[in-house]
């Protein structure tokens, strides 16, 4: 299957969709674009276009993302990946992507259709397992991009190398013969909480498109996870210029407390810092005092303030 033309998006005026065909590991995802109103300025160098992916089990809605890149000139471009939101009316199983490949595949195919509209190379912007395969995509493809942004990126396992590389092994044997078989795992609802409007936060979330609870967690997936997390590890470093954007501090217990309101209640915020310190050689840490674990998604004054070091970085690429 091809790509598709432009249609409406379900975010209003001025957002667009298209699918964006078929890839060696199958559907490649859907592409949202937001562009800047007027006509461009000729004599004005082009700012290039950001590029936004999300984190697993997620989909894009963050209008007020989109609006604040293209008022600055850039136009923003993103993806929802293969299995996810929009790509959810194609083939698949909800939340699957089963290789590190088909991530980077994923990911290319977005880059590089920003890249041909625009004439420049992009700035990639990737949320935690986005955010993974944003950096492995800097990392294979340094010349494809101007920049890197990582927002709360899922780069280090949760259970440390060692156990993390027999994990590894043994969902790589299950992976090959039954890659979708799903893994018990307790259900967590935390995150959602402190982000959906019906449960305190303020944003509308499409429960069609992002479970309350996330997509069952899939044999082949979190094998393709590890083997992401492995590669980055054993480098290159990254070299294009990096910003890392997260909270200031985390919040992992197993039941929810209202100060998950104003923490990374998905991620370890300091390993976090610490491989992304070892892996990008130009990097800029801003972590924002009482942010989610999407500062993006965080309070107005908090989002205000990641949005100006977001603002201020992006004017230095």
């Amino acid at each position: 299957m091809g790509q598709q033309d432009w249609a409406p998006d379900f975010l209003g005026p001025g957002f667009e969709a298209r699918a964006l065909g078929d890839g060696s590991h199958g559907p490649l995802g859907v592409l949202v674009r937001h562009m800047p109103a007027g006509p461009a300025d000729p004599e004005a160098p082009p700012h290039a276009p950001l590029v936004y992916v999300h984190g697993w089990s997620d989909y894009f809605f963050n209008a007020e993302l989109a609006r604040f890149s293209s008022s600055r000139g850039r136009p923003l471009y993103a993806l929802d990946l293969p299995g996810h939101g929009r790509s959810l009316a194609g083939p698949g199983t909800p939340g699957f992507v089963g290789s590190s490949g088909h991530y980077l595949e994923s990911v290319g195919a977005a880059v590089q259709a920003a890249s041909e509209a625009s004439g420049v190379e992009p700035v990639l912007m990737g949320h935690s397992a986005g955010g993974l395969a944003a950096a492995l995509f800097a990392q294979r493809e340094p010349g494809a991009l101007a920049g890197l942004v990582l927002s709360s990126p899922w780069l280090v396992p949760h259970l440390g190398d060692r156990p993390a590389r027999v994990l590894e092994g043994v969902l790589g044997r299950a992976a090959r013969t039954r890659p979708e078989a799903p893994i018990p795992l307790p259900p967590r609802g935390h995150y959602w909480r402190a982000v959906a409007r019906e449960a305190g936060g303020e944003w509308d979330l499409d429960a069609a498109l992002r479970p309350r609870h996330a997509f069952p967690v899939r044999v082949g997936w979190l094998h393709g996870v590890l083997e992401a997390q492995r590669s980055l590890r054993a480098g290159p470093a990254i070299e294009v210029p990096t910003l890392l954007l997260a909270s200031a501090s985390s919040d992992l217990g197993l039941f929810w407390r209202e100060r998950m309101r104003r923490t990374d209640a998905v991620l370890p915020v300091g390993p976090m810092l610490l491989a992304a310190g070892a892996l990008c050689r130009r990097l800029e840490v801003a972590r924002i005092e009482g942010g989610l674990h999407d500062v993006l998604l965080s309070a107005p004054g908090v989002r205000r303030e990641a949005y100006a070091r977001l603002a201020q970085w992006l004017e230095g690429v």
